[in-house]
């Protein structure tokens, strides 16, 4: 039972929530509703029954805020927690939370001072002189996974699973693979189990049911200690420091750590700012995707210590890049229409040639676009291709939950499938999927998992599912490799060719005088295409003299070729000086291998006149000048 000590108190600051450690002692400050009684409690170091209740007087707040300055506390000896109107209270700028170790565990939640506050970490991070990577959008390969889901599943040698340290240890895939940018779905701490006092009177009474069926969020998005890495995703004692680790060891490796937060309406704009500065400054973490109600977009495009930091959202005015003032796009547009347009081309829906078109070359001045075929929010990538309909019955919900469009084609066979048509099927249009992401402008996101098939056995909205649906399957990963390769040589073409990641978009036209526009279409006749309702097929053509290399050597051409008929088309190629030829680099529809080829494998096209694509294929042909040799092909 806590006592009331006897501790010198003094009046606090309350310009700054949270607690602030200063030299001859700490300020707490904190909000408490107006006529509400408050106490600050302390708690023993690792002792789940507080030690000490200061009262909060009314004298010591100034509007909701109410602050007290304690000299002389020694807070590597002490943890805290609020009393507000007799209720035990987190502090919402905590920057560490104890007692959560356990992810998903209602039965840990039920005392109520199981939870408690910890102070900031005594020693100073090493950061080893280690530079932030300055990755612009246009060079991004963007990589999305959920902490715990990705290590979690059996099938890696991955030692701490679950956790921060668990993907340390996936750096060299990632490198491996051609990743330079990690997305963390939410990894700050959040309840994914509501504590016992947090719930209503009627759920109370039912323990033994509440325990047993309560639904786990595994997702996190919601609102929480936004200033806290998650401690059950921590292999070790300390958090703060085990992110750290991980921020230093990927930008060491020259990949960038993007952090996804959820921000409903309630929570303050000044909150939100306050969030994204302390993970800048205090983890060096290199951007943020916000999601929510609550993102005050105007505002953090507008927040100097913010400049330079990648900002992806939704929904946001992209006029407000300009005020960063950096030279580099920092705000970004996560695009999902991108993966409706782009899906419905892929299954060969009418009337989607036009949509097709306009996301392929989509490059805003002011922002970028994050293109995606797949997130968590709906069918993996190897679903898309294997199921017409969600599978969401193991969520509780009558599969009522989660969207009923999806934008899919299961190729003929509903879930798994022993059928080689079907399987080489899937496979094919998984590879276009991916071809239509890193061949388009903009910044390509892969979800993780989706470059070796991973499926969640067709549910879409698995939000709750903290169990191998939710994980990340690495045995598929062993059966896939040829997928798997399939992407790697895919991500090191797109990086090897500047053509087709532009700064700027490209324009259509001629106007550095080379003789051809820097982007155009074809179809089967040459220098023009159909946006017919029936057509399926679609030819680009990118001119590389538009687009340097680092050795400033002018990209190759590159002729991209879309068959989303089901019927073998012919498109007229484009007619190139006598010293060009095309060559065959990419075509999907060959089963023999990746159906990427290197260099000595390409082949020159007997016919460079006309072209013929295999129904639902993508053929990707390159042409360059006699010159020396660079690593252009030789890299992929």
């Amino acid at each position: 039972m806590q006592k009331k000590m006897m501790r010198e108190v003094k009046p606090g600051s309350p310009w700054r929530p949270g607690v602030q450690k200063e030299k001859d002692g700490c300020n707490f400050a904190v909000e408490i509703p107006e006529g509400a009684e408050a106490s600050l409690l302390l708690y023993k170091k690792g002792k789940a029954e507080a030690a000490e209740e200061i009262p909060i007087p009314f004298s010591m707040r100034i509007g909701r805020m109410g602050a007290v300055y304690l000299p002389g506390l020694k807070t590597e000896n002490y943890e805290y927690n609020y009393k507000i109107n007799g209720q035990i209270c987190q502090d919402p700028y905590a920057v560490s939370v104890v007692g959560r170790k356990n992810f998903g565990k209602p039965e840990d939640l039920e005392h109520p001072h199981k939870v408690r506050c910890a102070f900031p970490e005594p020693e100073e991070f090493d950061w080893e002189d280690t530079p932030a990577p300055e990755i612009s959008y246009s060079n991004m390969i963007l990589y999305k996974i959920h902490v715990r889901g990705y290590t979690k599943q059996a099938g890696t040698k991955i030692k701490k699973k679950g956790t921060f340290q668990g993907l340390t240890e996936m750096i060299p895939y990632w490198k491996e693979l051609g990743i330079n940018a990690l997305e963390l779905m939410p990894a700050y701490e959040f309840w994914e189990v509501l504590p016992y006092q947090m719930r209503d009177r009627e759920e109370k009474e039912m323990v033994v049911e509440r325990t047993e069926h309560q639904k786990i969020n595994y997702w996190g998005y919601t609102e929480g200690f936004y200033f806290a890495p998650k401690s059950a995703y921590c292999a070790g004692k300390y958090p703060q420091s085990e992110f750290k680790e991980l921020v230093r060891a990927l930008h060491k490796e020259g990949i960038a750590c993007i952090m996804e937060f959820y921000f409903p309406a309630s929570v303050p704009p000044l909150r939100v700012l306050e969030v994204l500065r302390y993970w800048k400054t205090e983890y060096r973490v290199d951007g943020f995707h916000l999601v929510g109600e609550g993102i005050p977009s105007d505002l953090l495009s507008r927040d100097p210590m913010l400049a330079g930091t990648k900002l992806m959202m939704t929904n946001f005015d992209p006029g407000q890049t300009l005020a960063t003032g950096s030279e580099d796009k920092t705000l970004a547009e996560y695009n999902m229409g991108f993966l409706q347009d782009m899906r419905r081309f892929l299954k060969s829906d009418e009337d989607t040639l036009q949509g097709a078109a306009y996301r392929i070359k989509r490059n805003p001045e002011n922002c970028g676009v994050i293109n995606y075929m797949a997130c968590q929010d709906g069918f993996t990538m190897m679903d898309m291709v294997s199921y017409d309909y969600k599978h969401n019955e193991e969520n509780g919900e009558d599969n009522q939950d989660g969207s009923s469009y999806n934008y899919s084609w299961n190729c003929g066979v509903e879930g798994p499938s022993r059928k080689i048509s079907v399987r080489q099927m899937r496979e094919r249009q998984i590879k276009n999927a991916f071809l239509m992401v890193l061949l388009s402008q903009g910044t390509p996101m892969i979800y993780g998992g989706d470059e070796f098939g991973n499926s969640q056995m067709g549910n879409n909205n698995a939000y709750c599912q903290d169990n191998p649906v939710g994980w990340v399957n690495w045995n598929a990963e062993k059966k896939n490799t040829c997928l798997r390769d399939f992407v790697k040589q895919a991500v090191a073409f797109r990086r090897a060719h500047p053509i087709l990641h532009m700064k700027e978009e490209l324009k259509g036209m001629d106007y550095q005088a080379y003789g051809c526009p820097d982007m155009s279409y074809h179809s089967q006749r040459a220098w023009y295409t159909s946006f017919d309702n029936t057509c399926r097929v679609l030819g680009i053509m990118y001119c590389g003299a538009y687009a340097k290399r680092e050795n400033q050597e002018k990209d190759d051409d590159i002729y991209v070729a879309y068959n989303f008929h089901w019927e073998p088309r012919e498109l007229a190629l484009p007619n190139l000086p006598e010293e060009m030829k095309w060559k065959k680099v990419i075509d999907t529809s060959d089963p023999s291998g990746t159906g990427i080829y290197r260099e000595k494998e390409a082949e020159e096209l007997e016919n460079q006149r006309v072209l013929t694509v295999q129904p639902r294929s993508i053929v990707v042909l390159l042409s360059r000048q006699e010159r020396e040799k660079d690593a252009s092909m030789a890299s992929f």
